[in-house]
Parts: structure tokens; sequence; C-alpha cells
């Protein structure tokens, strides 16, 4: 595409493609990125033990409302 790409900006890229994150947000975009990480690590955890995936989204959807 037609991309513009500014000294500090972040370039990531994989097989499937590549982004341009502006440096401005680009902290902001990797701390929730970790986030994403860690809550898919522990729902991991949560199968691994036995849990179902709806049963650990519904504990999620309920630490939701709590915390």
């Amino acid at each position: 595409g037609n991309q513009i790409v500014h000294t500090g900006d972040w370039i990531i890229g994989d097989d499937s493609g590549v982004v341009v994150v502006p440096q401005d947000i680009a902290q902001e975009i990797a701390n929730r990125a970790l986030d994403v990480k860690e809550h898919e690590n522990r729902i991991r955890e949560e199968i691994k033990k036995g849990g179902s995936l709806g049963s650990v989204l519904k504990l999620r959807k309920w630490e939701k409302k709590v915390g």
C-alpha cells in the first residue's frame, strides 16, 4: 500500500504481512500485545487443568464484572 513510514516508527512483519506502528503509539500497542498474550496463556493453563474453553471464558467475564 501507500503507507508512510516516519523515523522512529516500528516495522513488524511475519509470514502474513507487514505493519507499520507509529512511534507515538508503539509502546501502548506493545503493552496491549503483552496483555493479550498473558490472557491467552492463562486460558491455555486453565484448559490444561481440565477446564473447558466455555467455562474459562465465563470465568473471565465474571472477573471483569467483579474487578
